[in-house]
């Protein structure tokens, strides 16, 4: 194969390793664009050096997550697919600028490269969050921090964007996984990527990871030793050697290339081994692995018990062979139902090992339902224990501003109470080893102090959209940020009616106001008002105007009286508006009676309902039920609510004698004949 020989272990101590890398890579992560004092009991003032910033690169579209951990033979893991809008990306404000196009990658290499201890990350399921950064951020709160690394999954033509943009600007460093299968399921083989006849889909993939502008892994196609249908062996170590090639055309500095694998390729029993795949030194900075402790919970998978050390000893001594930094890609365990707490320990097991071998640069846990349940809170006891090891002072390398709000939208003026208090310095757990922090909520208003930050700093954000940005600076002198986004907002206003109502069917239209933020509508009708009839929910885009959307309904009863109502919903809050109407219909009447009756006179009257159409009605009557007699016509308009029809002053009658009357009314769509009732004339 074509591997350079392998080098020395390039992990060292700072001064080995020597200042200017060790500050870089500080800076890097932190955003500093500045001079960094070091404390005199450390060293002497050291600069560093703003590299060139890279150009904007073009727009990019989301990944779609498809990771797939994998013992021997056992099926991978799957987690939920994020749908994703894709918008022009836009650099995080806390990113170091790249090196110019052309130069290495070692700064971005540095930064990812912690002198000791290790960066924590995970790969995090959507669930019933609304996206993938409320997902992310939900679980950073049940586990008491923020996750320094993230892993990210992206089909062939798919591109990081809003969601990965997102969390580049929480702090976090992605961990790109880039499959060579397309979104409707096409595989692309590894031969085809390796001959070029795909380099205008991998240029967009490095126009993509580069305007990022941080430092961050990236992969491709991990765990090819589970990827049939792409190629051998040999065919996949061409296209990733051809992939990094083209990055690095592209000028593409800011990725860390990563080789990602199960255990099977370095079983002595594999039939395709971790050397045939390997695409070489030149081209691979860190070498991965996905572990999982699966005991038996998919079919031909192990069965047993196995530690973190078993699981991935032959992955760690292949890696010192080649000199390269190491990294848990993707890990978990499943429960074992006859020994409560055996999970728990395994983690705190497995973060032990993991730690203690100095190659060891990452760990991300995969919090996903896949093949098996790897949730980290599968039970109270393994949730505390993953808490315990992520709050470890071995998993904090770096300093970790985390905010967190009580609310992130709604009606201005919006009260927010932030939680600041989880932040760490170098080498602490959460609140400890900061020296000072500050607080900017983005309306030109400013919090700070000195030591950790508070649990609760209250704000009344106005109407607008706000960025509140917090900062803390460790003990070291070395700083680090985390955003998030306040949405206050008026609540959506609107106005409803419906429109082309037929016999059974109508249109219905709200006309919504959202004051600039998109949302949605969501109509819902029915016959009464619990609104069982239907539903559907339009989208409404941010525009300054009012807009109008409409909802068609058919299969309406005919002639019948019908429900419906709105919910508009923008970032403020919720607005729900309600409404009825009538169906047209064959006329109808509620009451028959006589009015201003003597003893030979009176007046026959009828409340008849048009329903929508143009009705015509008379009062028929007689001295028998066979009546004999008609008043004049009256036509009746279409209405929507019943109207009172009368007979002229009916005279002659005769004292103490019974009449008989009926009302008759005709439309379009059919003839009303009114029950005949009887009225007998007073002395």
């Amino acid at each position: 194969m074509d591997a350079h020989p392998a080098g020395p272990h390039r992990r060292r101590p700072v001064g080995a390793r020597g200042p200017a890398r060790a500050l870089l890579a500080a800076a890097a992560l932190a955003g500093l664009l500045t001079a960094v004092v070091v404390p005199p009991s450390t060293a002497a003032t050291r600069l560093v050096v703003e590299p060139t910033p890279a150009p904007t690169a073009s727009p990019t579209v989301a990944p779609t997550p498809t990771p797939t951990p994998t013992p021997t033979v056992s099926p991978t893991p799957s987690p939920t697919v994020d749908p994703t809008i894709a918008p022009t990306a836009e650099p995080t404000p806390d990113a170091t600028p790249p090196p110019a196009p052309g130069a290495a990658n070692d700064w971005a290499e540095a930064a990812l490269t912690p002198d000791d201890g290790l960066l924590f990350g995970a790969s995090v399921a959507r669930g019933t969050h609304t996206s993938v950064d409320a997902a992310v951020s939900a679980f950073e709160a049940s586990v008491g921090r923020k996750l320094d690394v993230h892993r990210w999954y992206s089909l062939w033509d798919e591109l990081p964007s809003t969601p990965l943009t997102t969390t580049v600007q929480r702090g976090r460093t992605p961990l790109l996984s880039v499959s060579s299968k397309k979104i409707d399921g096409t595989k692309i083989s590894w031969s085809a990527v390796a001959s070029g006849a795909h380099d205008a889909q991998i240029v967009q993939h490095a126009a993509a990871v580069k305007a990022l502008r941080v430092p961050m892994y990236v992969s491709f196609q991990h765990e090819p030793d589970y990827s049939p249908g792409f190629g051998d062996a040999t065919a996949y170590r061409a296209a990733f050697r051809h992939y990094v090639e083209v990055f690095r055309a592209q000028g593409v500095t800011n990725a860390v290339w990563t080789w990602i694998v199960t255990p099977t390729p370095f079983a002595p029993y594999a039939t395709v081994t971790a050397d045939a795949l390997y695409p070489g030194d030149d081209v691979v900075d860190q070498i991965a692995l996905d572990a999982y402790n699966w005991f038996g919970c998919a079919a031909n998978g192990q069965t047993a018990w196995s530690s973190m050390s078993r699981t991935a000893s032959a992955f760690r001594a292949f890696g010192q062979a080649h000199g390269k930094e190491l990294i848990i890609a993707e890990w978990g365990s499943v429960e074992d139902p006859a020994v409560p707490g055996r999970k728990a320990a395994w983690l705190r097991e497995s973060m032990a090992t993991l730690a203690s071998w100095p190659e060891v640069t990452a760990v991300l846990y995969f919090h996903h339902h896949g093949s098996c349940s790897w949730f980290v809170d599968s039970t109270p006891s393994s949730l505390e224990a993953f808490a315990d090891i992520a709050d470890a002072p071995t998993a904090h390398t770096r300093p970790s501003a985390f905010l967190q709000a009580s609310t992130t939208h709604g009606t201005a003026p919006l009260a927010v109470t932030f939680d600041a208090s989880r932040s760490s310095g170098t080498g602490g757990g959460a609140g400890e080893n900061v020296a000072s922090w500050s607080l900017t909520y983005g309306d030109g208003t400013t919090d700070g102090g000195t030591g950790a930050p508070p649990a609760a700093l209250a704000h009344v954000f106005t109407p607008g959209d706000h960025t509140a940005r917090l900062t803390v600076t460790d003990t070291a002198g070395v700083t680090s940020t985390d955003s998030v986004a306040i949405t206050a907002a008026k609540l959506p206003t609107g106005t409803l009616d419906q429109k082309d109502v037929t016999d059974t069917s109508a249109t219905l239209y709200a006309w919504v106001d959202l004051h600039g933020y998109a949302g949605t509508v969501r109509f819902d009708w029915g016959r009464t008002t619990e609104y069982l009839g239907g539903s559907s929910t339009v989208a409404v885009p941010a525009v300054a105007y009012v807009k109008t959307v409409s909802q068609p309904v058919v299969g309406i009863p005919v002639g019948s009286a019908y429900h419906w109502r709105a919910t508009i919903t923008s970032p403020a809050g919720t607005t729900v508006l309600t409404r009825s109407f009538e169906t047209a219909g064959p006329p109808t009447s509620s009451n028959q009676f006589t009015a201003g009756s003597t003893s030979t006179s009176t007046t026959f009257k009828a409340q008849v309902h048009p329903h929508r159409l143009t009705t015509t009605a008379w009062i028929e009557w007689g001295p028998t039920t066979a009546l004999g007699t008609s008043s004049p016509v009256t036509t009746v308009p279409g209405l929507t609510y019943e109207k009172t029809v009368a007979s002229n002053l009916v005279t002659g009658l005769v004292p103490r004698t019974t009449y008989y009357y009926r009302v008759v009314a005709k439309n379009a769509l059919g003839t009303l004949y009114g029950p005949v009732r009887s009225f007998t004339t007073p002395r």
